[in-house]
């Protein structure tokens, strides 16, 4: 009896310590479990991406007429922060700021810093102009929220402090090899200097109470090592209609030449009520270049339609220069452009550019408006080593007009940036 009896004491004590290291060994698991998710909630952060950029700009414009000069001197940017993907799953968020003021009591110089009582009033402004998640598998990016695009006519149009944000939904697929195909819905946007979202038709249409989206359309494909195709479909409920293609060539001819080519066309019309107007046009033409020891030269050419391009988020215009760009009613532009990059002479990171364009419209033509030719000088250093991120870009550009047509009056326009991207 007495050894039954310590036979089943054994067994309690041997049942006992199976049970604790069961319970512990789940205790063990699940603080592991629990260790890789904090893990993970931790990595998503300090495996993020943090970037942006601070610039300080000073634009001027002096005018020969009766035009006020315009002149501002601004500091701002942008900071964007991106978690690091966890199930294929990331968010991101951006904020924008811009502050400084005008010089001399001129005029404040547009898209610099936002207006404020009057062309005299300089405002400064902050916004959240990033928020977004997004999901990355199968050669697929879906993106949710206000975000930064790169479409031929969407796009952030970083010319100023700050750029242009999108707010809406973005599918970009690559599954097949060597073609991308994007869809796009957008309801609102944001401008340089804005601090509310407007619609994306208001900024075409100029009222602020429409609120209809556009749906965008696009697949780029790339054929070869040198030949490029792209066709794009924006549609602006109830707005308008623009179609794009363009097709790109790029050859290395030997060790130092290389060919390059670029043909474009650009299609506008309205839909359904038609709420910027009446509007049937188009835009064609292109460009070819010949690179050699550093240097490129290039030459334009391009024609527009009867009605002037509707293209207030930025684009790919066939000629595209400092001030003016290939958007007036029946306007026919040519250019030529000469780049010198310095780093063949031992000095790495300088490079320059001269552009000349020459812009006309019919005369006698309902759309007449000034001719004009503009020629750009540009300067460019961007540093290295300690400096790394850090450049310097100094641009002068003279416009001369028609001065026999109202609106015709010649100006200058000179623009230094200083800027530290991250």
């Amino acid at each position: 009896m007495d050894n039954r009896q310590g036979e089943i004491a054994k067994m309690k004590v041997a049942a006992m310590v199976l049970i604790s290291l069961v319970s512990l060994t789940t205790v063990a698991v699940a603080t592991a479990e629990q260790l890789s998710e904090y893990d993970n909630l931790a990595r998503i952060f300090t495996e993020g991406k943090l970037n942006g950029n601070i610039r300080s700009l000073l634009f001027s414009r002096a005018f020969d007429g009766a035009t006020e000069d315009r002149s501002t001197l601004a500091i701002g940017g942008n900071l964007r922060l991106e978690t690091a993907p966890l199930y294929g799953i990331s968010g991101g968020a951006g904020f924008k700021t811009g502050a400084g003021g005008n010089l001399n009591n001129e005029e404040v110089y547009r898209g610099v810093l936002a207006l404020g009582d009057s062309p005299f009033d300089a405002d400064n402004y902050a916004a959240l102009d990033e928020y977004y998640l997004r999901y990355n598998n199968l050669d697929t990016n879906l993106i949710l929220g206000a975000q930064q695009l790169e479409t031929p006519w969407l796009k952030a149009h970083d010319i100023r402090l700050t750029p242009k944000k999108y707010r809406g939904f973005a599918i970009i697929n690559s599954s097949i090899e060597k073609v991308e195909f994007h869809g796009y819905y957008i309801d609102k946007w944001l401008n340089w200097t804005s601090e509310d979202w407007e619609s994306i038709t208001s900024g075409i249409t100029g009222n602020l109470d429409e609120n209809e989206g556009a749906l965008v359309g696009g697949v780029v494909w790339q054929l070869s090592d040198m030949f490029k195709i792209q066709g794009w479909d924006y549609y602006f409920n109830e707005v308008l209609n623009t179609f794009y293609v363009q097709a790109g060539y790029d050859q290395k001819i030997g060790e130092e030449y290389s060919l390059s080519a670029s043909l474009k066309y650009f299609n506008q019309t309205d839909v359904g009520e038609a709420l910027a107007g009446n509007i049937d046009t188009f835009s064609a033409g292109g460009n070819i270049g010949l690179a050699a020891y550093g240097a490129k030269l290039s030459a334009y050419y391009g024609l527009n339609g009867d009605d002037v391009l509707r293209v207030p988020f930025g684009g790919d215009w066939i000629v595209s220069m400092q001030v003016n760009n290939h958007e007036r009613a029946e306007e026919d532009v040519w250019a030529l452009q000469l780049k010198y990059n310095f780093e063949r002479l031992g000095v790495k990171g300088l490079s320059t550019d001269v552009f000349y364009g020459r812009f006309n419209t019919p005369d006698g033509s309902a759309n007449r408006s000034p001719d004009l030719d503009e020629i750009d000088f540009n300067l460019q250093y961007d540093l290295g080593g300690w400096f790394k991120g850090c450049s310097v870009r100094l641009r002068y550009a003279f416009i001369n007009q028609d001065e026999d047509i109202a609106g015709g009056e010649d100006y200058s326009d000179g623009r230094i940036y200083l800027q530290y991207k991250f």
